[in-house]
């Protein structure tokens, strides 16, 4: 499972992110969806930064999470309940591989032309990799 994967299945799993914005709603890398509200997890940038002996590895994955609504207040409360679901937190991958630690960076909020807002929130991931990855 990757982390994009592993997010959007804990997304699932929480049910005040799940009452707030199903994770039917939530999409993976880039979306243009008609539907909104919706949510968008994509992968801006992951480099090694340093490799073991027995192949392990530890990289650094840099994510974007963007909510989509038309309701200032509710994205606002939405990407609110991301912060606290996913910052300074741990979660398995596979058996082997974790992310040791994912924290909040930065955060943004937009309004397009349309009215709609965009709340943006940028997270570094650490990640352990086993055995050659």
């Amino acid at each position: 499972m990757n982390i994009e994967q592993a997010i959007h299945q804990l997304w699932a799993g929480n049910q005040t992110l799940e009452s707030m914005l199903t994770s039917d709603s939530v999409k993976t890398g880039r979306s243009f969806s008609d539907s909104i509200p919706y949510a968008t997890i994509e992968r801006k940038s992951n480099q090694t930064v340093f490799r073991t002996n027995d192949g392990s590895a530890m990289d650094e994955t840099r994510l974007k999470i963007e909510i989509w609504h038309d309701s200032y207040d509710s994205a606002r409360t939405i990407a609110e309940q991301v912060k606290t679901t996913f910052d300074r937190s741990e979660f398995q991958l596979t058996e082997n591989d974790r992310v040791i630690q994912i924290r909040r960076f930065n955060d943004s909020a937009t309004q397009d032309e349309n009215g709609v807002w965009c709340f943006g929130i940028e997270f570094i991931a650490y990640v352990y990799l086993s055995l050659g990855v």
